[in-house]
C-alpha cells in the first residue's frame, strides 16, 4: 500500500471532485495589485468611490473574495468595500519565511496608505480579526472602527501547544501526500451547504491557492498571536460578532476578547458556526451597516 501510495503521488493525477453543471463564479469582482515594499498584494474594490470605506479582512487559509463574496455585495450599495488578500493567500505574494500577525497588519496598512483609504472601518474575520486588532494597535491612523467576527485575543497555552503540534503534522502530511487543508476546507463548506452547488468548482480552485509551507507559516503566526497586553487600550469603537456555535474559535474566547475592549458592542448569532460569513451574510452585513451609522 505504501508503494502504491508513493507511485500515485509521483505519477497519478491530482484528486479533483466531479463538478455537476452548471458551474459559475459567485462574484466576478476584478482586482488590481498594490506593492508594499517589494511584495505585491491583490486588492478588489466595489461600491461608490466617494463613500466611507469598509475594509474586509479574511481569515486563515481563505481569500478575500472567497470569504466575503456574500457579505461584500450587501455592503457595497452604501459603502466603498475594499478586499485584500494576505500574503500566502489568494492571489497575493507567497513566502515561506517566518512572520507574525503584526507583519500582516503592516502589509494591510501599506495597502491602505497606498490607496489613500485611512481611516476606515476594518472588519476582521477569524485570523483577519487578529490582523485587524494589530492594525488598530500598530497603525491607529488607519482604523476608524473595528468589527471582529469569530476571533480572539489569544490561545490558552495548552490549546496553543496542541494546535502547534497539529499544524506540524498537517504540514508534513500535505508535503507527503499533496492533499490536506484545501480539500478538507472545500469539502466541509460544500457538504454543510455553506457554498451552493453551482459554485463548487470555483470554491475548489479558490481554496487550492496555497502550499504546505506557506500555509504552515500563517498558522504558526496565528498561534503566536496575543493581544491581551494591549487590546484593552484600543481607542476605537468595536463591534464583536459571536457565532454562538463556533467550532474553531470557542465562544468563551470571543466573549473574553469583548471583555477587554473599552468601547464595545456585541451581536450574537445563536445558530451560527465558524462559517458565519457564508451562512449568515444578511445578519452580518446589517450589523456592520447599523454599527457604522451609529458610531
Amino acid at each position: 500500500m505504501a508503494v502504491a501510495a508513493a507511485a500515485w503521488r509521483l505519477f497519478g493525477p491530482p484528486y479533483t471532485p466531479r463538478f455537476r453543471p452548471p458551474q459559475s463564479h459567485p462574484w466576478r469582482l476584478r482586482g488590481t495589485t498594490v506593492f508594499v515594499g517589494d511584495r505585491e498584494f491583490l486588492v478588489r474594490q466595489t461600491g461608490p468611490v466617494d463613500a466611507e470605506p469598509i475594509v474586509l479582512v479574511h481569515g486563515l487559509g481563505g481569500s478575500s473574495v472567497g470569504e466575503w463574496y456574500r457579505v461584500g455585495p450587501l455592503l457595497a450599495d452604501d459603502h466603498r468595500v475594499v478586499l485584500v488578500d494576505h500574503r500566502n493567500h489568494g492571489l497575493s505574494a507567497r513566502t515561506t519565511e517566518p512572520f507574525e500577525i503584526a507583519d500582516l497588519a503592516d502589509d494591510l496598512a501599506g495597502v491602505l496608505r497606498a490607496l489613500d483609504l485611512e481611516p476606515a472601518t476594518v472588519v476582521g474575520y477569524s485570523m483577519g480579526g487578529a490582523v485587524a486588532q494589530e492594525l488598530a494597535h500598530r497603525h491607529p491612523w488607519a482604523v476608524r472602527r473595528l468589527v471582529l467576527i469569530g476571533t480572539f485575543a489569544t490561545h490558552p497555552p495548552r490549546v496553543r501547544r496542541i494546535r502547534q503540534i497539529i499544524t506540524g503534522m498537517i504540514r508534513a502530511w500535505e508535503r507527503l501526500t499533496g492533499v490536506g487543508t484545501p480539500e478538507s476546507r472545500a469539502l466541509y463548506l460544500r457538504w454543510t451547504g455553506a457554498v451552493d452547488a453551482r459554485h463548487w468548482r470555483w470554491l475548489w480552485e479558490e481554496t487550492h491557492r496555497r502550499d504546505p509551507d506557506a500555509g504552515a507559516a500563517s498558522s504558526w503566526a496565528l498561534l503566536r498571536f496575543d493581544s491581551t497586553p494591549w487590546v484593552g487600550r484600543l481607542a476605537v469603537p468595536a463591534l464583536v460578532v459571536i457565532p454562538a456555535r463556533d467550532q474553531l474559535v470557542p465562544p468563551p474566547w470571543q466573549y473574553a476578547l469583548a471583555s477587554h475592549l473599552p468601547d464595545v458592542e456585541l451581536v450574537e448569532l445563536p445558530d451560527a458556526r465558524h462559517e458565519a460569513p457564508w451562512t449568515h451574510p444578511e445578519t452580518i452585513a446589517t450589523a456592520i451597516g447599523e454599527f457604522v451609522k451609529r458610531r
